[in-house]
């Protein structure tokens, strides 16, 4: 039951850094990206949310420079 709880803990938590990435940000890492529809973003929202710390960390680098 623990295990079941720290895996819904963790998929909350990438729930806002994944869907800010996708709909916000993607034009900054990619800028193929940055024009793409809506279909495209909901396609790459489960793995953003999966990877959400290497996706915050890649985001706050983007923004440093």
């Amino acid at each position: 039951m623990l295990m079941v709880s720290l895996i819904y803990g963790y998929l909350l938590a990438g729930l806002i850094p994944g869907a800010w990435f996708c709909f916000v940000r993607v034009g900054r890492i990619d800028p193929g990206a940055a024009h793409s529809g809506i279909s495209f973003k909901l396609i790459i929202l489960p793995a953003a949310i999966l990877l959400w710390p290497l996706v915050l960390h890649k985001l706050l680098k983007a923004g440093k420079k």
